[in-house]
């Protein structure tokens, strides 16, 4: 996926400052690896369930062959690997896809079940060496090949599991004895697929990083404010949507606050439009330090307006979040000479109260905290109003 236009982009986004600091070593810093952990699973599941059951079906058709062509003395302990070891790791690691609890731990049950299949294939190989039976070592390759590109296993535990099974091979074939010119050759065709695949895993899962930042820049393009990073409007309305469908199935109340910079078309004229633009910064960083909690958020609302939805809240607590927002905005001391609230830039702040219930819309949220906003507006400015549904 090609990036965004990055001067398009917020320039606090987390995936833009991911992206300018790189991650040539396959490293998110932590809370973006997290997310990252969480997109690759969602994205390859599907691939690597059909992937495991197709892995399935061609050890079953290999456990068929040797039966039809091994005599017994090899037959038995080779099908029974295959079938008693690595189809039932096989099929346990399809089982962990289905269950939510087990997923988010897939790369490392699939890279032990990855490299117990190494394993075993080598098992079998080694096995047939015991009794003399002319078995190709080049499975092997088949087996390489599945760990980097059809596992979706990411790179780091791709890698270890083809040379941890190329380093079993090379040990068994020295314990069989075999000849050195032999064992060079065989060794060197599995140490150059798994180079090849090591190459390969690698471009890919920078590729999927790289996807993982373009999609997070693009979202971040469609839902945030350029000028502020807060969500946009858009964006905050579907937010909310969901947020009332939640608080109305719970019963719990909500606060809605419309906020609006005090007299903010006197400063962009007295300071100009750049000026005005860096207040609005100072403003909403101000907002986003009161609304962290999960389901806590605030927007812009368009020019010097601003709304934020608070989740299960006290009316104490939501009135004396309001006191701290008017309050830390004005303690950002940005001087507005032209303002007859005060002489530095201030807020004033309507505040809706009320728990959600189904015949009463979101909007009405919005409508009675633009009516608190206008009462405090009409007091006097820098200061917060607050209106309960019904009174």
């Amino acid at each position: 996926m090609k990036l965004p236009h990055l001067d398009w982009v917020n320039q606090d986004s987390p995936y833009l400052r991911q992206h300018k600091d790189g991650f040539r070593l396959l490293r998110f810093y932590a809370d973006m690896e997290r997310a990252f952990d969480r997109y690759h699973t969602d994205v390859y599941l599907i691939r690597i369930r059909w992937a495991l059951l197709v892995a399935v079906f061609l050890m079953g058709m290999f456990a068929l062959l040797d039966a039809l062509t091994m005599p017994s003395e090899v037959r038995n302990p080779v099908v029974l690997l295959r079938l008693g070891l690595i189809v039932p790791m096989l099929l346990l690691t399809w089982w962990c896809t289905y269950h939510e609890r087990l997923v988010k731990h897939l790369q490392l049950i699939g890279g032990f079940s990855a490299l117990a299949t190494g394993l075993g294939v080598v098992a079998i190989v080694g096995t047939a060496r015991a009794h003399d039976f002319p078995l190709p070592y080049e499975g092997l390759i088949l087996v390489i090949v599945f760990f980097y590109f059809l596992a979706g296993l990411r790179f780091v535990a791709a890698s270890v599991c083809g040379w941890l099974t190329f380093l079993a091979y090379l040990s068994m074939e020295l314990l069989m004895g075999m000849p050195a010119e032999t064992l060079i050759f065989n060794c060197f065709f599995l140490a150059t697929a798994n180079v090849i695949g090591s190459v390969g895993c690698y471009f890919l899962e920078y590729a999927s990083r790289e996807n993982f930042l373009a999609q997070g820049l693009l979202q971040d393009l469609a839902e945030k404010d350029g000028l502020t990073g807060l969500l946009n409007r858009r964006a905050f309305n579907e937010y909310t949507e969901r947020s009332w469908r939640q608080a109305s199935r719970e019963q719990v109340p909500v606060a809605v606050m419309m906020i609006d910079v005090d007299f903010f078309k006197r400063y962009n004229d007295h300071f100009g439009h750049s000026a005005g633009d860096e207040a609005l910064k100072k403003v909403a960083g101000v907002l986003a330090e009161h609304a962290k909690r999960p389901l806590d958020v605030v927007a812009r609302y368009g020019g010097e307006e601003f709304i934020g939805l608070w989740f299960n809240v006290s009316e104490m607590a939501i009135r004396e979040i309001a006191e701290d927002l008017r309050r830390g905005v004005e303690q950002l001391h940005i001087a507005h000479p032209q303002s007859d609230a005060a002489q530095v830039v201030t807020i004033s702040i309507g505040i809706a109260y009320l728990t959600p219930r189904p015949h009463i819309p979101n909007e009405e949220a919005q409508r009675l905290a633009d009516v608190a906003l206008y009462l405090a507006k009409e007091n006097g400015r820098n200061q917060a109003v607050l209106k309960r549904h019904g009174y």
